[in-house]
């Protein structure tokens, strides 16, 4: 199965036409009062000639973004097994980061290290958060989760200002193909009062060859135990209720009942980019300050085996 059987490595090749591949690298320190995302990524279009290597940087307290673009030679994969690339000077691993930016004015710098990641079970027939659709071929996109959760230690200097880490929380998550879906919702968090709680979610419009499908997967870290809701489980999304300030779903399989609320009031949005056919033309408008409410039930004797609050929380519609 090559490649596809260690989804958090570079997946790609610089020769492919029309790709994308990017790691999802989420910071925030002891107080809160620090929420960051950097995202390293290449986007490939050979016949439009715009292929280059670039950087995001989100500010979730400040809800700006920015594109920091590298010719696509300055990229380099450095291993075949694991996620560990180079962007420029920047180094970027399961284990640490290396950032030192210095563009369009602004200028980032720093070590980071991540301590006890914890990465998703492995399986043969589910080698990451997608389980056997990982294996499929011509899909538009991937979805790849690469740390539920780990502790931070180190500094960053931003624009001057040097930001202390130690102690922070961080969450690390992926995509690879060729566009993002057309539609989704996605959502998550690591900051619960249990710390040893993690939460992901996404729901999507998924195009594949010529057709579209809602797929959706989930991950929920608790205590050490993985508990999955897919697509490919056979889990089912029972309700979606969206209103102005919030979105309620509920969702089962058949051992266990996972009910969610998601605030968007209060919510600050950043604007990154997002790819279509390699080329980054798109956008997203994404929080990293929202708030979820969550439960899980055991269903057999409806037992009430979560319930907490996750803040500083990941948030994407679209």
């Amino acid at each position: 199965m090559g490649k596809k059987s260690n989804p958090t490595a570079f997946q790609g090749s610089l020769e492919k036409k029309k790709y994308f591949e990017g790691w999802y690298n989420k910071l925030v320190d002891s107080t809160a009062e620090n929420i960051y995302a950097i995202i390293p990524a290449v986007a490939l279009n050979k016949k439009e000639k715009t292929s280059h290597a670039f950087i995001q940087f989100l500010d979730g307290i400040k809800a700006t973004a920015e594109y920091f673009k590298y010719p696509l030679e300055e990229f380099e994969n450095l291993s075949s097994k694991k996620y560990e690339v180079r962007i420029g000077k920047n180094y970027f691993s399961l284990d640490r980061i290396h950032i030192e930016i210095d563009q369009q004015g602004h200028t980032i710098k720093g070590d980071l290290e991540y301590i006890n990641p914890i990465s998703w079970p492995k399986k043969f027939l589910q080698p990451g958060v997608m389980g056997w659709f990982s294996y499929m071929p011509f899909m538009e996109t991937y979805h790849g989760v690469v740390s539920m959760n780990h502790n931070i230690i180190g500094t960053l200097e931003i624009d001057g200002t040097s930001v202390n880490f130690d102690g922070g929380k961080g969450y690390m998550e992926k995509d690879w193909g060729k566009s993002f879906p057309t539609a989704w919702i996605w959502t998550q968090s690591n900051h619960f009062s249990n710390p040893n709680l993690s939460f992901m979610f996404s729901i999507a419009v998924v195009p594949f060859l010529g057709m579209h499908f809602n797929g959706f997967l989930s991950a929920l870290w608790h205590e050490g135990k993985f508990y999955k809701f897919a697509t490919y489980t056979r889990a089912k999304v029972r309700s979606i209720e969206i209103e102005v300030d919030s979105i309620l779903m509920q969702i089962e399989d058949k051992k266990h009942r996972l009910e969610f609320k998601i605030f968007k009031k209060g919510s600050d949005f950043g604007n990154l980019k997002a790819p279509t056919s390699g080329e980054m033309l798109g956008h997203i408008a994404e929080s990293i300050n929202s708030k979820i409410e969550l439960k899980l039930y055991n269903k057999k004797d409806n037992k009430l085996i979560i319930d907490d609050i996750g803040v500083n929380a990941g948030l994407e519609i679209k």
